[in-house]
Order: C-alpha cells, then sequence, then structure tokens
C-alpha cells in the first residue's frame, strides 16, 4: 500500500510517494510561492538574536525547575505551592496567546518582537525584586504576557523568512536557543540560585533580555506576517489539525505532570543529593541540543514519523522511571532519553502543526500555543496534586498513561493526513 498527496499541479515541484508500514508521511512539497522577504543573510542574523531570544525566554520558563526548593525555603510554602510558578505563568500563556496572534498579526514582525522581549525584561525585573511570593507570581505572569506574546508569532515568522526548503531547518535552529538553555541556562539557574540566593539568576535574565530587546529592533526587518513564505499551510485540513493539537496537550500534559517535579523526584525517589541537579539537568540538556540539531533534516519530509519517535522515547523516560525510577543511574538515563526525545517532539510537533494549518499559520500557530500552555497548566496541577497525596514515584506513572493515548492516536492516523484534496478556488482564498 502506498500513499501520496495530492494538490494542484501547480503547485507541486516534488511529491514524495512512501510505503506505508503503519505511519505515513507527506513528502516534502516545494511551492511556488513568494520569494523571501529578506536577503538570506539578513534573515540568518536575524534568526541568530531571534535564537538567543528564544534562549532567555526558556530559561526564564524553566527556572522553577531550578529554584522551587529555594523560593519553598525562602518563603516557607511548600514544594507543591511554589509548583503555582509553573501553573501561573502557563494559564497566562493559555488566555494570552490566541489574542496575541491576531491583535499582533497586523502589526511589523520587528517591532511586536523587540515589544514582546521588553515586557519579558520587566516581568523578570518584578520576580527578581519580589517582597513576597504573591508578587513573585505576579511577575511571573507579566513573563508569561511576553512568552506567550513572543512564541504566538516567532515560529511562523522565522519559518516565513526562508524558502519554503529551509522551514525546518531554520525553525529547528530557532529552538536550539530552547534546547541550549538545558544545557546551559536551566543548570546555570539551578546553581546559582542554590548559592547566590533564587533572586540571583533572574537579575541575570533580566540584564539578557533588556540587552536582546534592543539587538531585535535593531536586528529584525520591517515586515508584516503577510509577507512571509509561510503565511498559510501547505496542506491545510481542520479534522487533522485538530488531531494534531490533541495529541499535543497530551504530549504536554504528559511532560508537564512529572518534570515539573523533576527536582523532588530526583532527591526524593532517587535519593539524590540537590547538589547533583544541576548536573543532572546539564546532562538532559545536551542530548536535548544534539537532538534538535540532528531532526532538523526530517521534519519536512517525515513530521508524523518524527513526532511518533518522540513519544515512543518520551513514554520509554516515563516507564523507566516508573519501573527503576528509584536507582540513581536509570534516572540519569532516563534524563537523558528525556532531553533527546522532548526536542524531537517540540520541533516536528509545530511543523505537523503549521503545515495544516488550516488558516493563517499566526492563528493556527497560537492556537497550537494555547493547547501547548493547557497541557503544562493541567499536568503541573495534576502533578502538585499527586505529589502532595502519594509523593513523587507516582508522577511518571500518570505521565506514562497520558502520553500512551498520544500515540494511540498518532499510530491511528495510518492514511489520514497524508491524501488531501485541494479546492485550487478554495486553497486561493486561504
Amino acid at each position: 500500500m502506498v500513499t501520496e498527496a495530492v494538490v494542484p499541479e501547480a503547485m507541486v515541484t516534488e511529491v514524495v510517494v512512501t510505503p506505508v508500514p503503519g505511519l505515513p508521511d507527506v513528502g516534502l512539497y516545494s511551492h511556488d510561492g513568494p520569494p523571501p522577504p529578506l536577503p538570506h543573510n539578513r534573515a540568518m542574523w536575524s534568526l541568530f538574536v531571534l535564537a538567543l531570544a528564544v534562549f532567555v525566554f526558556s530559561c526564564n520558563e524553566g527556572s522553577a525547575l531550578g529554584v522551587i526548593s529555594v523560593v519553598a525555603d525562602d518563603f516557607g510554602r511548600s514544594e507543591a505551592v511554589v509548583g503555582l510558578m509553573t501553573t501561573v505563568f502557563s494559564v497566562v500563556g493559555l488566555l494570552v496567546s490566541i489574542p496575541a496572534a491576531i491583535l499582533l498579526t497586523r502589526f511589523p514582525r520587528r517591532h511586536v518582537l523587540a515589544g514582546t522581549v521588553a515586557v519579558l525584561t520587566i516581568g523578570l525585573v518584578i520576580v527578581s525584586t519580589a517582597p513576597t511570593f504573591e508578587v513573585l507570581l505576579a511577575g511571573r505572569a507579566v513573563t508569561a504576557l511576553g512568552h506567550a506574546s513572543f512564541w504566538a508569532i516567532v515560529t511562523p515568522t522565522v519559518a516565513g523568512m526562508f524558502a519554503a526548503a529551509e522551514r525546518g531547518k531554520s525553525v529547528s535552529r530557532l529552538l536550539l536557543g530552547a534546547s541550549a538553555s538545558g544545557v546551559l541556562g536551566i543548570p546555570a539557574v539551578t546553581w546559582l540560585a542554590q548559592n547566590a540566593g533564587w533572586r540571583a539568576p533572574y537579575v541575570v535574565l533580566a540584564v539578557a533580555a533588556g540587552v536582546l530587546a534592543i539587538a531585535v529592533f535593531l536586528v529584525m526587518p520591517t515586515f508584516r506576517a503577510s509577507q512571509g513564505t509561510a503565511a498559510h499551510g501547505e496542506l491545510p485540513s481542520w479534522p487533522i489539525f485538530v488531531r494534531i493539537l490533541v495529541v499535543a496537550g497530551l504530549t504536554v500534559g504528559s511532560f508537564g505532570l512529572t518534570w515539573t517535579f523533576i527536582t523532588p523526584f530526583a532527591t526524593e525517589a532517587a535519593g539524590m543529593p540537590d547538589v547533583a541537579v544541576p548536573t543532572l539537568l546539564l546532562l538532559g540538556g545536551v542530548a536535548g541540543l544534539v537532538s534538535m540539531w540532528l531532526v532538523a533534516k526530517f521534519l519536512d519530509r517525515f513530521p508524523v514519523r518524527s513526532v511518533a519517535f518522540g513519544l515512543f522515547l518520551l513514554g520509554s523516560v516515563w516507564a523507566g522511571m516508573a519501573l527503576f525510577g528509584a536507582t540513581p543511574a536509570v534516572t540519569v538515563a532516563c534524563v537523558v532519553l528525556q532531553g533527546a526525545a522532548w526536542s524531537v517532539l517540540v520541533a516536528s510537533m509545530v511543523m505537523w502543526a503549521l503545515r495544516h494549518a488550516p488558516g493563517s499559520t499566526d492563528t493556527a500557530n497560537a492556537l497550537y500555543a494555547t493547547v501547548f500552555n493547557a497541557g503544562i497548566v493541567v499536568g503541573s496541577l495534576i502533578g502538585a496534586g499527586l505529589l502532595a497525596s502519594v509523593g513523587a514515584t507516582w508522577l511518571p506513572v500518570a505521565s506514562l498513561l497520558v502520553i500512551s493515548v498520544a500515540g494511540l492516536l498518532v499510530w491511528t492516523m495510518r492514511g489520514r493526513g497524508t491524501r488531501v484534496e485541494h479546492d485550487p478556488t478554495a486553497e486561493r482564498a486561504l
């Protein structure tokens, strides 16, 4: 049995037909769309600055992993309560992503992206100077406002700065900033929090964000979303897109459920000392960075198989932690594998979503980001409840159950999403 994507001949220069053992994929499509809105060198410099911004955004997003214990001690709160740093952040992202995409799409990318980094800077200043835990949460909410607005548009913006054949590579290079945060950022945040107090890493991040807000404004070109090469999905389909959203929500929920509380899991379930946590996170970050670099070549050709592969890896992580997490060596191995799995999933799921965006990729990406944040919210809430009631050892068990459902949804795609009929008139209207 073979499947192929059927699109108007005028729109296709290459169609790859692949055998389907169970998880078919659409081949790489090269469309005769508009040329990139800026010279390649300018696009590369813009990508570099935006990847640095992604690094800072990701360090802030994941900072709770490294500071949770120190903040709990400082404010006299339980680690489960301090987990609200992640929950509040994700709730704001959940509420803001779609409105931000709708409102900001009409403005030049340069102004919007620089502005979102500036908002992050303001939030980080509030966090680093917070006199109470409530003010800290308010600062986290401000950073989440900038974070959600940034991510609502940055991925389609970067994809739109390059030719169609370079989209997967450009997006994966952007996401290297997020992967690098696992190698350098989160371990550094954890080390600083443990040795200089939890405020110190937020001061450093605030300074970095301020510098990058200026850099984005100076380097980014002034163009609008409609002028990019990725303003619309290549194979728009609401049924496929909705399934992608469900898979993403379950996957992220599975991740947030356990990973939000990886520090108490490592120290309580695996019996590792607090000082080992930064090294543990560093190992996972290195694996994630390498994985993000390697996955780039497969994103355009095999998005579904890339997602399936990532789900298999992450499911293996939760199974290993659930069965043998009390053994420190197994926990270390699982954290390393988690880094690799998560990079594959982050890159492949967003490219899969953009490919089947049923309208504007800005709006589709915002819907995806909303579901992504919803998964974090629900996952972290369930994780907090389990941590407080039955302990850290049950977290990966719950994550394994959730991700198994996501894997089933991807596996049962079979022929769906690989044969898409296009109405040329409707396609021009998108």
